[in-house]
């Protein structure tokens, strides 16, 4: 699959967006030449809650051309796969049926899922407790126990489940690799998300201690082990991708050429992903507020073709 053809870029209309101003917001990625467009997690819950929301959306997608391509699933720990704590499951299986079922209703093909959080020391805390020993090993069988009961729904549904690396130990390529290995299926694939990965690649003079201290505590004794380029070991893998950029120290989700990722590398080789179906931007909307096509120049800049 060398030097194959990028799908188009699946663009956000702006999280706050009441249903009266969802129409503009449409038009003015249309003009700005888009195609696709994405729903955030608050938005898919919001189509699947608010008739009204839903209404408008799809008026608006239909009005302006646009598709609806990809969403974002709930995000919290507890929605997330591999999250430790047996007694969320309660939340996390109904919050997951939701996010496929509202998903498939909408037309959507891909649903991109958070991995576990998991602290590798006792640093995680909400309701569910302290997790002293939030291990790998223990996500890894979380993530086994729920992709045998969540994957036959999701390919019932033809949808397609995108695990997203993050920038914890049980969120780096080389876990989710070997969680892929495991679970060869159709409607399981990688989200890579480009952010994430910088926070994590392996630079001249980088120190752990130059990533910001939220990310930090999720690793042993706060001490990040940085990674060889995650996008290589990911590639067979990647169905989809968020797009956005930092300065490889925190998770500032700025516009692509504003930080100090590689685009022109790393599209090189998405040109080589054999089972990637769209990409997606993730740009901080603080970024574009009521314009959202605004944010398709810097994507333009650095390569993207749309």
């Amino acid at each position: 699959m060398e030097n194959q053809k990028l799908p188009d870029v699946s663009f956000n209309f702006g999280s706050d967006a009441a249903a009266d101003m969802i129409p503009a917001r449409m038009d003015d990625l249309a003009s700005a030449g888009v195609k696709r467009v994405m729903l955030d997690a608050d938005q898919l819950i919001r189509a699947a809650d608010e008739p009204d929301f839903r209404h408008a959306l799809l008026n608006s997608l239909r009005n302006s051309g646009l598709v609806l391509f990809d969403v974002h699933a709930p995000c919290e720990p507890e929605n997330s796969f591999g999250f430790p704590a047996s007694e969320a499951d309660g939340v996390f299986f109904p919050t997951v049926r939701k996010a496929l079922t509202t998903a498939a209703e909408l037309g959507v093909r891909t649903v991109t899922f958070h991995t576990a959080r998991t602290r590798r020391v006792g640093k995680m805390v909400n309701e569910y407790g302290v997790f002293e020993k939030a291990d790998l090993e223990r996500a890894r069988s979380r993530i086994r126990f729920q992709l045998e009961k969540v994957l036959p729904e999701a390919e019932k549904l033809g949808v397609l489940i995108a695990l997203e690396n993050l920038f914890l130990p049980s969120s780096t390529a080389d876990f989710l690799v070997s969680v892929m290995r495991e679970f060869s299926h159709p409607n399981l694939g990688l989200n890579y998300d480009s952010g994430h990965a910088l926070l994590l690649e392996k630079q001249s003079g980088k120190k752990s201690e130059d990533i910001a201290e939220w990310i930090r505590i999720g690793w042993d004794d706060d001490l990040v082990v940085f990674q060889e380029d995650q996008l290589d070991a990911m590639l067979p893998y990647v169905i989809t991708g968020h797009f956005h950029d930092n300065h490889g120290k925190n998770d500032e989700h700025l516009p692509p050429g504003q930080g100090i990722a590689d685009w022109k590398r790393i599209l090189e080789r998405l040109r080589r992903a054999p089972r990637l179906v769209s990409l997606q931007s993730e740009v901080s909307k603080k970024y574009y507020l009521d314009k959202p096509g605004s944010q398709t120049t810097a994507f333009r800049a650095c390569g993207f073709d749309f």
